[in-house]
C-alpha cells in the first residue's frame, strides 16, 4: 500500500545547488579563460624512479614558475634565464608527467606559440617506497 502523506519541500532543500552553480561557474569560467580548473582533483601515479629521472631541479623550476599563471614557452624561459628549446623539452616531460597543460595559440603575425598551464590549482606530489 503507498502512503499518502506528502512531504514538504523549502528552500532548505536547494542549498546544496545553488553550491553546486557557484563550483559549475567557477569551472566553466577557468576553461573560458584557459586557467587551472578549481574544484578539480587530478591523480596519476607513476613509477618512483622514472618520476624522479624526470622532475629534474630544472623542471621543477617550470612547474613552480609556471603556477603563478598562465605563460608562453618564451616567457618561461626568460623567467628561468634559460634557452627556450631547452625549456619547451622540458616543458614537454612536463605535461607527460601531467603536471603542465601546453595550448597552442596563434601569435599574431609571427606563427603559433605555446601557452603552459598548471593542470591544477593545487599539485602535491607524494612518494611511497616499497
Amino acid at each position: 500500500m503507498v502512503s499518502s502523506k506528502q512531504t514538504k519541500v523549502t528552500m532548505d532543500d536547494f542549498q546544496g545547488f545553488d553550491a553546486r552553480a557557484t563550483q559549475g561557474k567557477a569551472v566553466a569560467r577557468a576553461i573560458d579563460s584557459q586557467t587551472p580548473i578549481p574544484h578539480a582533483v587530478t591523480i596519476r601515479a607513476h613509477k618512483f624512479e622514472t618520476f624522479m629521472t624526470v622532475l629534474t631541479p630544472k623542471r621543477f623550476e617550470l612547474l613552480r614558475l609556471s603556477k603563478s599563471g598562465t605563460r608562453s614557452i618564451a616567457e618561461l624561459a626568460a623567467a628561468a634565464q634559460r634557452d627556450p628549446s631547452a625549456v619547451s623539452k622540458d616543458i614537454a616531460k612536463l605535461a607527460d608527467l601531467g603536471l603542465v597543460h601546453v595550448i597552442v595559440e596563434s601569435n599574431a603575425g609571427h606563427g603559433i606559440k605555446k601557452i603552459v598551464r598548471p593542470a591544477a590549482e593545487n599539485i602535491e606530489i607524494s612518494a611511497f617506497v616499497l
